[in-house]
């Protein structure tokens, strides 16, 4: 079939509100009751491609607004339109439509379809007759109705199985966050690993942790650091993390985005901080802060990941190591496979070594 590229458009922006339900966006208004009932009739389906396809279709009808909710679009099929998004969706360990390819031959529609129609069949026509008598605003509220039912399906497999207080212990703990330091990731497995470890020991107090890709603009994102902590909704502190051998010319940019934010400290969490000649003693340390008239608070890494495996206990550490692989393996944040591997060889490596 001819290629459509509002075909395309709906699996990006299917693609992208699955994202932001994944790294924690919430739903902050609910379809009508007909309409939710529609939807969760298509989710409850035993088929896993009419749920993907239904996925897709409430998607579509958001982005082709002359589409009759009837007739099946054309393009649908191929590396542009059902493949890409299965194999998005897999790539995501999302686990609503069980690891289905093409949803599109797996329902029949193959070769010319242009006399199919989706309110003749029986596995849609409720749910195609509901999109069509919705208004834009109804349709963009299923849309992510769905995105946040099929995110919530994610399941990540743990790079590290359930293992006793004698193997995670701050010693164990503490080698092999060296070890995930020491991987040559462009700053991403150091950035998570941090952010990971925030995220685990926030919680026990109700703060929530965010993070984004290693290479997205600060400016770009409006947000403060690599790492903002969140209380009520309200930004309380951000943290920079680099590996970058150039970081100490950019502390005037932190002062800028700490100003920006009205942050009272900011915390900037680098490689080397500790055998820097500017930095490793506490009086050297204050006369190349003084010019930025800031608190900043400048600390190695090692010594970082030393205090919280010091502090969460091994159920704890280990759900740092799993929200770590979880980042790694979200695309919008990183999905490269050559770091993901790094890292679960590094993980095996010192499960091997620890027991």
């Amino acid at each position: 079939m001819s290629r459509n590229l509002l075909v395309e458009y709906a699996v990006d922006v299917a693609l992208e509100r699955l994202d932001a339900f994944i790294e924690g966006e919430k739903l902050t208004a609910l379809p009508n009751a007909a309409a939710r009932a529609a939807m969760d009739g298509q989710l409850g389906d035993g088929s896993n491609s009419v749920r993907l396809a239904s996925l897709f279709f409430v998607f579509y009808a958001t982005v082709d607004t002359a589409w009759d909710c009837n007739s099946i679009p054309t393009g649908i099929r191929g590396i542009y339109g059902d493949k890409r998004l299965a194999t998005q969706l897999g790539l995501r360990s999302i686990t609503l439509h069980n690891a289905v390819t093409a949803f599109g031959e797996n329902l029949g529609w193959k070769g010319n379809v242009a006399n199919s129609r989706l309110q003749n069949d029986v596995r849609f026509d409720g749910f195609a007759r509901a999109i069509a008598g919705m208004n834009p605003e109804q349709r963009a509220l299923c849309a992510d109705y769905m995105a946040a039912r099929f995110a919530e399906s994610r399941k990540v497999i743990a790079p590290l199985p359930p293992v006793a207080d004698d193997v995670l212990t701050y010693a164990r703990a503490r080698k092999l966050f060296y070890l995930l330091i020491a991987i040559p990731s462009e700053g991403n497995v150091q950035q998570f690993l941090v952010a990971a470890l925030l995220f685990v020991h926030r919680q026990r107090h109700g703060y929530d942790i965010r993070t984004h890709h290693v290479h997205a603009s600060d400016r770009f994102d409006a947000t403060a650091g690599d790492i903002e902590e969140m209380l009520n909704g309200d930004l309380v502190r951000a943290y920079e993390v680099t590996v970058r051998p150039d970081w100490k010319n950019r502390v005037g940019d932190f002062r800028k985005k700490m100003d920006g934010a009205s942050l009272r400290k900011y915390t900037i969490i680098a490689s080397n901080v500790n055998s820097d000649d500017d930095l490793a003693e506490p009086a050297d340390m204050i006369r190349f802060l003084a010019p930025y008239g800031r608190d900043i608070a400048v600390v190695d890494i090692h010594d970082f990941v030393n205090v919280f495996a010091m502090e969460l206990n091994a159920d704890e550490l280990r759900r740092a190591v799993t929200q770590t692989y979880s980042y790694l393996t979200t695309p919008s944040l990183c999905g490269r496979a050559d770091i993901i591997d790094k890292f679960n060889a590094a993980v095996e490596g010192w499960l091997d070594e620890a027991t």
